[in-house]
């Protein structure tokens, strides 16, 4: 499993732009072949701060993700949204067996 945290830092003046732009992003990355989880939490000390994690099944299905018209869409309008860069962490994981 792949699991990838997005932090977005949107202008003040473009949060509900951003709001808005999230949702088709979001509603078709989450029916994408391969996502296995995929939601936006704002953070709740910094209104204008936003973590997307997502979770997929494997490396192929990000890539698919990552060339998707939704990504592509939203990406374009990252100088229109953000203030700072999108710091992106990935991480590999399994599931462990329950105990």
């Amino acid at each position: 499993m792949i699991i990838i945290h997005a932090t977005f830092h949107v202008r003040q003046e473009n949060r509900d732009l951003f709001q808005t732009e999230s949702v088709p992003l979001i509603t078709g990355s989450r029916m994408e072949s391969g996502n296995i989880r995929y939601t936006l939490y704002e953070d709740p000390s910094d209104r204008n701060s936003f973590i997307l994690v997502e979770e997929w099944k494997d490396e192929k299905a990000v890539q698919r993700h990552r060339q998707s018209a939704q990504v592509t869409a939203f990406m374009a309008r990252a100088d229109l949204l953000f203030d700072r860069p999108t710091a992106i962490s990935c991480y590999s994981a399994r599931k462990l067996p329950s105990e």
